[in-house]
């Protein structure tokens, strides 16, 4: 008798902390990480799911026309080389993106064109 009333009061914990873990954040937050260090440079954002197409439609725009690949309704997490040779990490998921991008592996232009499409797209959630 002891044992089922803890196994149900474990299963009930387990519950609630999946339940919280899952409302995390608002919806209409928005957080954007950017880290630039000496080999790498790092864009994390977690925004509102109906912000997704807009940002992937930016990226389609800054980078994906040109290299004949499309963001938009794509959930990627996978390392993307572009025409002119530029590698970089992406993950991306709706309401969550992840660019990193290896300075060592890169050119100085690749690099600044990918910075600039990061800083676009915290430009982009930032206006409604």
């Amino acid at each position: 008798m002891r044992k089922s009333y803890f196994l149900t009061g474990s299963c009930m914990l387990l519950i609630w902390v999946c339940l919280s873990c899952s409302h995390f954040h608002n919806d209409d937050d928005i957080g954007i990480t950017i880290n630039d260090s000496k080999n790498y440079y790092k864009m994390s954002a977690y925004f509102s799911k109906n912000q997704t197409g807009k940002v992937h439609r930016y990226m389609d725009e800054k980078l994906g026309r040109h290299n004949n690949i499309s963001f938009v309704n794509a959930e990627m997490d996978a390392t993307i080389t572009l025409d002119d040779k530029t590698t970089f990490y992406i993950k991306s998921f709706p309401g969550d993106l992840e660019i990193k991008l290896d300075k060592e592996k890169n050119s100085v232009e690749s690099y600044m064109q990918v910075k600039e499409m990061c800083e676009g797209i915290k430009k982009v959630l930032a206006t409604n």
